[in-house]
């Protein structure tokens, strides 16, 4: 090769990559490189004839004109696909494109040198070979993302709501008839009973089901910090705007935002909110320009607001402005006919998570699920089932692995259920119940049993039952350090690990 044409080939190469940086989409890069090779007087014509795995011809870029007809070319891309060699016919030279096995396609050059060929066709083969693995890498994110939004319809649809009453039965009809709509939605309820799938729900159900479906807790943030959050902010705004940001609001165009403790915000705040709902239209922190929104509204409080407007802490316009539909989630006490398939749901999944398989529920359980008020609601009766599945050592859930608050109220009766909420929040009421009370009428309730079947294991029951619930305190506020959680106790490691064996079978991720 003499130096002018390797001086030529190093200035095409740099001005090739330099095209290739700047248009990375293929047909549009080998058409540009063809082109310049062309200008350069280095072939007078050229086209690439990409190939499919099967060998068929899926597309043609073509430069210059063809000294002859398609189907000459046809032919001669056939017979390099097959030979995977190099064919050279007077003026005309066929490159094969490949790698191994697989022939991304055929490079045809007009008056080129073989130097020209060769290096043209060993680039081309590479951008070949990036297109079909950024073709294929694509159709893997649409697949996923197919089967993504799949599973999400799929986990917030009707069946996956669990309940029978007819109390709970009526807010999941109504969602789904008002979903067509685009009216706001105001969801009440309390803590823990579902309204975000009754809102996803709404939204899986609606003409936006396709597009985002966008959640944010008004309680968790500040002012300041929830304005930027809902509707954004530009570049040099406030200190730390180092770009633009797009708020929540616009992040959710076209599909359903979820304003979650709504009750929760302030007053500024309840005036901007009450711009956005009536003009349908956002000004982002340190903005100017009005952006229009195509969004959804569905807000959900477990507090009162209609007794908030009354005090004057909530404004009546905004409220007004959410309330277009109301819907009540009821408490899970006010339907305990649905704790049962609640049990039977959660088991399935936390046996499955934690590898156990439990196929009963002894009666006693069930009965002081059904009769304990659930503060907490559903939440706290998911958390329920998960200890109890993680800690059972047998295929079924017995009475003694109920958390004591629920043990507490059984044995105490509906007339101290404080007792039940200063287990869960540690603080006190106004009118506390006895826990030494609950638990001497726990323990003689527990000897009166050994006692009328004989059975001469009481110590060790009771003993098995109070450690059982203390090493699990312990161990989970030692984040499972055994070390931490021994020294705590005031007992050796090996004692406690001996203790752990002979309680359960329990396999956590210890930490020494």
């Amino acid at each position: 090769m003499s130096r002018t044409t390797n001086h030529h080939l190093l200035d095409m190469l740099e001005a090739i990559t330099e095209i290739r940086v700047r248009n990375p989409e293929m047909r549009a890069s080998v058409l540009s490189a063809l082109r310049l090779a062309n200008a350069q007087g280095l072939l007078s014509a050229g086209r690439l004839y990409s190939l499919r795995f099967d060998g068929s011809i899926s597309t043609i870029i073509s430069d210059g004109e063809a000294s002859q007809s398609e189907d000459l070319d046809r032919g001669l891309v056939e017979q390099v696909r097959s030979g995977r060699e190099p064919i050279v016919q007077g003026a005309i030279q066929a490159w094969p494109l490949g790698h191994e096995r697989r022939c991304y396609g055929v490079l045809i050059l007009e008056h080129a040198s073989s130097e020209v060929g060769a290096l043209l066709a060993h680039l081309l083969c590479q951008w070949s070979a990036v297109a079909e693995f950024m073709n294929l890498e694509k159709a893997e994110l649409i697949d996923e993302n197919f089967q993504l939004r799949e599973e999400i319809k799929t986990q917030f649809s009707d069946r996956n709501l669990i309940g029978v009453s007819g109390s709970f039965r009526r807010v999941v009809d109504s969602a789904r008839k008002v979903a067509a709509s685009s009216a706001t939605i105001l969801i009440h309820g309390e803590t823990g009973t579902g309204k975000e799938l009754i809102a996803r729900l709404i939204h899986e159900h609606s003409p936006r089901c396709n597009n985002p479906f966008i959640t944010v807790n008004c309680g968790s943030l500040s002012e300041s910090l929830l304005e930027t959050e809902l509707f954004g902010h530009v570049k040099g705004a406030f200190t730390g705007a180092v770009s633009d940001h797009k708020g929540r609001f616009e992040a959710a165009h076209g599909g359903t935002i979820f304003l979650d403790e709504i009750g929760e915000i302030s007053h500024g705040m309840q005036v901007r909110l009450l711009r956005v709902l009536q003009e349908m239209e956002i000004v982002r922190v340190g903005d100017h320009r009005a952006r229009k929104l195509d969004v959804r509204v569905v807000a959900a409080t477990n507090r009162d607001l209609e007794q908030m407007v009354a005090d004057g802490s909530f404004r009546a316009d905004l409220f007004y402005r959410l309330n277009v539909i109301y819907l009540h989630v009821p408490p899970l006490r006010a339907r305990s006919e649905d704790i049962p398939p609640l049990v039977e749901h959660f088991m399935g999944i936390y046996c499955a998570s934690n590898c156990k398989f439990i196929d009963s529920v002894d009666r006693d359980v069930l009965e002081s699920l059904m009769r304990y008020p659930w503060p907490g609601n559903i939440r706290e009766l998911e958390n329920c089932i998960e200890k109890m599945v993680v800690m059972a050592s047998g295929s079924h859930l017995s009475g003694d692995l109920l958390p004591m608050a629920i043990m507490a109220y059984q044995h105490n009766g509906r007339a101290n259920s404080a007792l039940a909420d200063v287990a869960h929040s540690g603080g006190s009421t106004t009118e506390p119940a006895d826990p030494d009370a609950a638990i001497r009428e726990m323990m003689e309730s527990l000897t009166n049993i050994c006692q009328a079947e004989n059975d001469n294991t009481l110590y060790e029951q009771t003993r098995a039952q109070w450690e059982r619930r203390l090493f699990e305190v312990v161990l989970t506020r030692c984040k499972n350090n055994k070390t931490k959680a021994a020294k705590l106790l005031g007992i050796s490691r090996n004692t406690l690990n001996t203790r752990l064996d002979e309680l359960s079978d329990i396999k956590r991720e210890w930490k020494v």
